[in-house]
């Protein structure tokens, strides 16, 4: 492995507690406890005025701060780093003019321990608008960073989500998902691609790349 590429959003940020912070703050934080079960359930529950108040609240860096790290993902991406391997954050989130993530990414990252985008080897590519598709972006970008070029190692990539999983497999990249949060079931994850790896948690990752021999400290 010479590239790892990983999304933020539930893969290394729990996000859920931005989440209800998030529709409390439209007076909708019922709508959290009757969807917590399964993933963006609560949109059934929104009408299209209070489904974009809910997205600009919580596409922003305003409750950032809420969010949690996932239990072993800094110690891991901080490990990967020491041995030269790149570092690529592919996120959902943007960076428009006027309406960017980019500096309270930036920030949340630096305050978990996580390896910094500023530095050599580490790149932050967010969407350059909110409402341009996630897969959509991903896929595209993927592509122009790594098509016709020449890596000496394998290229992989991490998410949560099964659209995470195509993205990468279609951009030639060998995928992971991560089942920590429960947000989707195995078999969605499974049905995902072919040969898509599903692993527990960034331990679970560890063990699989690295054995149990090789684990964080």
């Amino acid at each position: 492995m010479n590239v790892f590429v990983t999304d933020i959003d539930n893969t290394i940020a729990d996000t859920r507690d931005r989440l209800r912070r998030s529709l409390e703050a439209i007076d909708r934080g019922k709508v959290y406890e009757e969807t917590a079960d399964r993933y963006g359930g609560f949109g059934d529950y929104l009408d299209a005025e209070e489904e974009e108040a809910f997205w600009s609240l919580f596409l922003s860096n305003r409750f950032l701060y809420l969010d949690r790290p996932a239990p072993g993902a800094a110690e891991f991406l901080r490990k990967i780093k020491n041995e030269a391997v790149e570092i690529v954050y592919l996120t959902g989130r943007h960076d428009e003019e006027g309406d960017s993530m980019r500096s309270g990414t930036e920030s949340w990252l630096e305050g978990h321990g996580f390896p910094s985008p500023d530095r050599s080897g580490v790149k932050l590519l967010m969407k350059p608008r909110r409402k341009m598709e996630d897969r959509k972006f991903k896929l595209a970008r993927l592509r122009d960073e790594f098509s016709g070029k020449s890596r000496a190692g394998e290229v992989i990539g991490i998410g949560d989500h099964p659209d995470d999983a195509l993205v990468y497999n279609r951009a030639g990249i060998r995928p992971f998902l991560l089942d920590w949060l429960g947000l989707f079931s195995i078999q969605e994850l499974q049905n995902s691609v072919s040969g898509v790896k599903i692993v527990e948690d960034w331990q679970g990752l560890e063990r699989e790349l690295y054995g149990s021999e090789n684990r964080t400290q």
